[in-house]
Parts: structure tokens; sequence; C-alpha cells
């Protein structure tokens, strides 16, 4: 048996809870990070932290998971934070027009020119 492709680690105190990725965000790592995300949310955080430096990978059904944490985030009034953003999850985000739903004050990688 292989391990899962993605781990998330989870934090949800009462007024900050942190979530952290690691490995591959995928059609197979979208359930156990949906029930951290929910657990999470339970605790009614006045701020969620997505920690992605450890994510190098992120397809379209993690990207998926990842917009419906920011709209439940913006209906419970959470202030959603994402950081350490690598290069391939920062594409993705940029050629969908997730960026501007992910916005920090980092630098954004501009679209590729194909």
């Amino acid at each position: 048996m292989t391990a899962p492709a993605l781990r998330v680690t989870a934090d949800c105190g009462a007024a900050r809870a942190t979530l952290a990725l690691t490995g591959e965000l995928d059609l197979d790592g979208a359930r156990p990070l949906r029930a951290a995300l929910s657990t999470c949310y339970a605790r009614r955080p006045r701020e969620l932290l997505l920690d992605l430096r450890g994510l190098w990978f992120c397809d379209c059904a993690g990207l998926n998971v990842l917009l419906e944490a920011a709209v439940s985030a913006r209906r419970l009034g959470v202030e959603l934070r994402v950081e350490g953003v690598h290069t391939q999850v920062a594409r993705l985000f940029t050629l969908v027009g997730a960026d501007e739903v992910f916005a920090s004050d980092g630098e954004r990688l501009p679209p590729r020119i194909l």
C-alpha cells in the first residue's frame, strides 16, 4: 500500500486555524482536504491560513476544493489567507484567474505565453 499523495496537517484553534498541505492535491486528495476544512470551519475561526509550502502539484480537482474553501470562508466571515504557493500552483491560479481569489501581498506570476 502506498502513502497518500496529499498530507493535511491541521491546527484548528478558535481564533486561527492553519492547514498545511504537503504533496499533490488532485482528485484523491480532495476528500481529506474537504474533511479538514469542514472540521476547521466547524470551530468558526476568525482566520484560516492555507500553508501551501509543501504542495508541489495541484490539478483542477484540487483547485476546485481550494475555491470551495474560499467561498465557504467568505460565507462564514472567515478571513482566508494562502501562503507559500510554489510555481506550478501559482501558474494554475494565474491561468484560471484564481490568483485574484487567493491574492496576497506577494508577487504574481505572469501567465505563460504559448
